[in-house]
């Protein structure tokens, strides 16, 4: 078994080389939660778009019905370390106590074919040379799935296969049908020696004659019924999977979608693609794909209108990769992440806080007796100093809210059971967030904050929970407790969200654009979230933009269309590709039949803001406001 230190730093699942490890490691909960809804006749035979954000789960997801993390896991399917995922697969029919049911072709879209939009030719010669790539390629990756899926040795084993195909629109040229796996390799293998003489020679492409293909025939070709194993059916289904397609060009995602569309084959294909690879109108909530031909999985959409599934699978990642490590023995991550915060290390700060606030208090109503019954409850109340300071803090902010209202002319004293009744839980979780950041004391701590700032998002959940596991191990050094403290954990989550922040421009197409607007909207935030009253408590995260037009003597075009919006649209799109910031469409605000469209910064960028997590408090902002922003 490998030596694991830190299991979180394994992030992308092209890394883990082990399928063993990979599956240890994989949570079953993610197929449970994905695929509960789909029926069986949907699920196996349709297009799929999977798509999200990098670091959500794509590759994983479609690495788990690859030819070898099945056998693996079928070789091992009593071992109670996989009874889960096996049982899981077991209820999708990928596989059985006796068989494995399914052959899984992968096929990674960022092996040369943007390249070919180089060759100096008509753009129609061009589509023909990908299409022709691709059947290649999915024959080779099907072929080498069959001889692994049967745990035969490539190439010896090719001779087994045999391929019956009535070929009818002479689809396979030079071939004679029926014909063994060698034959199909060497024909696959001829045209991608073909496409890749004509990327790299100087010479015409008339004189390298690469025979180009119409369509992506090799999909409807190979199906379980074309194609046997030492004379036995090789599986019940073939599941065909293109893995980073937003590495294609723009023109031959287009095509390869169009053509798939278009088809209509009863064929299974999943194709998983980043967001920075959709149109600004297929990213944003602007009334594209009303009536779609596919099915489409945003994962991070999915996981945020399912939190409490999100939760149980990072909490699920969690413990799975803390046992792995060989350094410190843990079989449960949250244990290690304390939730409580050590009050008494605080106790001062939290003293000085309700002596200080009581005097503000004292000296901003001493115009009136109105808060006076108020202030002596409160300074006299039977609490912790922790309990006592965020009550009042609480009562300044209702004192604030009452002080700014128009008085009526008979100013009555309000009694000590109007405060009791007017501090709720809302008030006491804004009291906390106001004295967190006034006396710097641990406000972004515990398991359930750490999972909140994963922004339905895995490997964001990874990046910070690898940083609190190093903790962990220095603990288990130094001999102390193994739990990391709310303080340390805010320390550490701080330094993440800094190098995060730092990485951004590095990253991001429209960089200079997309930083102003995201420190524009956190500096709106953090101004709106810590008035004194607190009016949208417990705080700002959102700004809201209004999506339908407004009713003037002259029509003008909603910014969605107007191309004076352009950048703004890029920008957002950008935002929400790079899970910058999260989207709620269609919200109900305002007047009758007003629509808007309401972004949310993503966890982590509340963290470096000093924002609560929390949902719900937006401030409305125009287009016209937004692109002065970044322009």
């Amino acid at each position: 078994m490998s030596n694991y230190r830190n299991p979180f730093r394994m992030r992308a699942s092209e890394k883990i080389e082990s399928d063993s490890s990979f599956l240890r490691l994989y949570s079953p909960i993610v197929l449970d939660s994905l695929f509960e809804k789909q029926q069986k006749s949907e699920l196996w035979n349709n297009i799929f778009f999977i798509h999200s954000s990098p670091g959500a789960g794509k590759t994983s997801l479609l690495r788990i019905f690859q030819p070898n993390s099945l056998v693996t896991l079928f070789n091992h399917r009593s071992n109670k370390t996989y009874k889960d995922l096996f049982s899981s697969l077991k209820k999708l029919n990928v596989i059985s106590d006796e068989n494995i049911e399914l052959l899984g072709v992968f096929l990674s879209c960022a092996r040369n074919y943007a390249v070919l939009e180089d060759i100096s030719v008509d753009p129609s010669q061009k589509q023909r040379l990908f299409f022709a790539l691709l059947n290649a390629r999915v024959v080779m990756s099907t072929l080498r799935g069959i001889i692994t899926l049967k745990k035969g040795k490539f190439p010896d084993n090719l001779n087994d296969i045999s391929f019956n195909y009535a070929n009818e629109n002479n689809d396979f040229i030079d071939l004679i049908f029926p014909c063994n796996g060698e034959d199909l390799f060497k024909w696959a293998k001829n045209i991608e020696e073909k496409v890749y003489e004509a990327l790299d020679s100087f010479a015409p492409l008339s004189e390298i004659q690469p025979k180009g293909h119409n369509e992506l025939f090799s999909i409807s070709a190979l199906t379980p019924e074309n194609v046997t194993y030492a004379g036995e059916p090789v599986c019940d289904k073939i599941l065909f999977m293109l893995d980073d397609a937003h590495k294609l060009s723009v023109s031959q995602r287009q095509s390869l979608k169009q053509f798939l569309i278009e088809k209509r084959s009863s064929s299974n294909i999943w194709i998983s693609e980043r967001l920075e690879a959709l149109e600004p109108d297929e990213n944003l909530p602007l009334g594209a794909y009303i009536n779609r031909d596919f099915h489409e999985i945003n994962l991070e959409e999915y996981w945020r209108n399912n939190p409490k599934k999100f939760e149980n699978i990072l909490l699920n990642i969690a413990d799975k990769r803390a046992k792995l490590s060989t350094e410190v023995q843990i079989d449960s991550f949250q244990d290690c992440i304390d939730s409580d915060l050590d009050e008494d290390s605080y106790k001062e700060k939290f003293v000085q806080s309700s002596i200080l606030t009581i005097e503000k208090m004292t000296k901003l109503t001493s115009f009136t007796n109105r808060y006076e019954e108020w202030l002596n409850y409160a300074s006299n109340i039977s609490a912790t100093p922790m309990e006592k300071s965020q009550f009042i803090k609480g009562m300044e902010i209702l004192i604030s809210r009452d002080v700014n209202k128009p008085q009526l002319s008979f100013d009555f004293p309000l009694s000590s059971e109007d405060l009791k009744e007017k501090v709720n839980s809302t008030i006491n979780s804004t009291a906390e967030l106001f004295l967190a950041n006034e006396f710097s004391i641990p406000y972004y701590y515990g398991i359930q904050n750490i999972v909140k700032l994963s922004s339905a998002n895995i490997e964001q959940f990874l990046s910070f929970a690898a940083a609190l596991f190093e903790e962990v191990l220095s603990n288990n050094v130094s001999r102390e407790q193994l739990s990391v403290s709310a303080e340390r954990q805010e320390k550490v989550t701080s330094l993440v969200v800094s190098e995060k922040w730092k990485e951004l421009p590095k990253i991001l197409p429209y960089n200079t654009a997309v930083m102003k607007f995201l420190t524009a909207f956190g500096e709106l935030a953090y101004k709106e979230t810590y008035k004194a009253n607190a009016p949208y408590a417990p705080g700002v995260t959102g700004i809201g933009i209004k999506l339908n037009k407004q009713q003037l003597l002259i029509e003008e075009e909603a910014w969605t269309k107007d191309p004076k919006y352009e950048l703004l649209r890029n920008v957002l799109s950008t935002c929400v590709a790079f899970n910058l910031i999260e989207i709620s469409p269609d919200v109900n605000q305002g007047k009758k039949g007003e629509k808007w469209m309401v972004i949310y910064l993503n966890r982590w960028l509340c963290n470096k803001f000093k924002l609560p997590y929390s949902y719900g408090g937006w401030r409305p902002r125009s287009p016209d406001d937004l692109l002065k922003i970044i322009k």
